[in-house]
């Protein structure tokens, strides 16, 4: 292990294009169901599809969390240059993106209908779905600032157990009081906190609070990343079995009638939680060792740097091809995902850098490379 983590990092690469294409499938799979009479194909194999790969927001929160505890743990933070950071390379784009995206909903210039839907969109992520990680994101981040010497202290393996149960304890709470409710007749209008308590259930998936257990999963790992390591790989076959029963289990209940196709895509429900959790701690080994084989480590390490983009201008491609393209072309549905799932991670990275103010004051030219010191070997007579 290099103990002052300076160079590169390969065990989360794998994990990270995983999770930016699980995101990118189950979208382009929403469409080719919620479009059955036009491009008709087997609708449980999408759903199915759809609702085992959902787990890709709660990936990149493991890897946020571990990430940022590994790179800087026990270290004094210069939080102005964490931030500056976040705001050239997140923020700024995720501002850009979301006023294209709000102008394309609307369809008008006019700054009384625009501006006011911009401000809601870009505080909720609203503006095109899928978006609202961008500031969940930013919440995480915020949560590490407030948490990082806390979690440095008292982040232990018990404490992760009882955040685990607590999480489950949360969907529960909110399942016996709006879902199937114990106590009948609430008004939820009738104070602010009942107000509040409702509008958390709600949009509970806006919330960092949510998510509480994987980003904390992350920081364990990160601070503890030897220990982590030895940890998934001595347990990697039960956990592999553990996520292939539950993955049975919830498509079962789905194609039984069981759970509806909307309670199936809930991954607050215990069992996608659990499934959730057995699948990170199985594909951990996995990331790992693809990152670090030589044919492929180059590779994912891009593929990886440019995850954001695909997260954030996906659906801008999508939505031209759903427009403007698939229908003119005569070919079977499963051709059709597999040809978006293909080109949209390069038309998404092209577009996304071009947002970057670096791009346009430069010229357009690449970034120039920081020039390594020569140094010339020489032997003594």
């Amino acid at each position: 292990m290099n103990t002052n983590r300076k160079g590169s990092f390969q065990d989360l690469n794998a994990l990270f294009v995983f999770g930016a294409c699980s995101v990118l499938l189950i979208h382009i799979l929403g469409f080719f169901i919620e479009a059955q009479a036009e491009y008709p194909w087997n609708d449980d194999i999408e759903a199915l599809g759809i609702i085992l790969f959902r787990f890709g927001r709660s990936l990149f929160i493991f890897a946020t969390g571990m990430l940022l505890f590994y790179w800087y743990k026990h270290k004094d933070m210069d939080w102005a240059a964490f931030w500056r950071k976040r705001w050239k390379v997140i923020v700024l784009p995720y501002v850009i993106w979301t006023a294209i995206y709000t102008v394309c909903k609307l369809q008008s210039l006019d700054p009384t209908v625009l501006v006011p839907q911009f401000l809601d969109s870009l505080l909720t992520g609203s503006s095109f779905y899928h978006l609202y990680y961008i500031p969940l994101y930013l919440q995480l981040n915020l949560l590490f600032l407030l948490c990082k010497r806390l979690f440095e202290r008292y982040l232990t393996f018990p404490l992760l157990t009882f955040l685990f149960f607590l999480q489950i304890g949360v969907y529960l709470v909110y399942h016996y009081l709006f879902v199937d409710p114990l106590v009948f007749g609430i008004d939820w209008t009738s104070h602010p906190l009942l107000e509040l308590a409702q509008h958390s259930y709600i949009y509970g998936q806006n919330y960092a609070y949510m998510y509480l257990f994987h980003f904390s999963l992350g920081a364990y790992a990160g601070l503890y990343v030897e220990n982590w390591r030895t940890w998934v790989n001595r347990l990697r076959v039960p956990f592999s079995l553990l996520t292939t029963i539950f993955a049975v289990w919830i498509a079962a209940r789905y194609l039984s009638g069981d759970a509806t196709y909307e309670d199936s895509l809930n991954i607050f429900h215990p069992l996608y939680f659990v499934y959730t959790t057995s699948f990170l701690a199985a594909f951990y080994p996995v990331s790992s060792f693809l990152g670090n084989i030589p044919v492929l480590s180059g590779w994912l390490s891009k593929l990886a740097k440019h995850n954001m983009a695909i997260y954030l201008v996906h659906p801008f491609i999508l939505f031209l091809l759903e427009s403007h393209v698939i229908f003119r072309l005569n070919w079977s549905t499963p051709v059709l995902i597999a040809v978006m799932f293909v080109i949209t991670p390069p038309l998404c990275i092209f577009l996304y850098e071009h947002t970057f103010l670096s791009y346009w004051t430069r010229g357009g030219r690449p970034k120039p490379q920081k020039r390594r010191n020569l140094v010339i070997k020489t032997h003594s007579a």
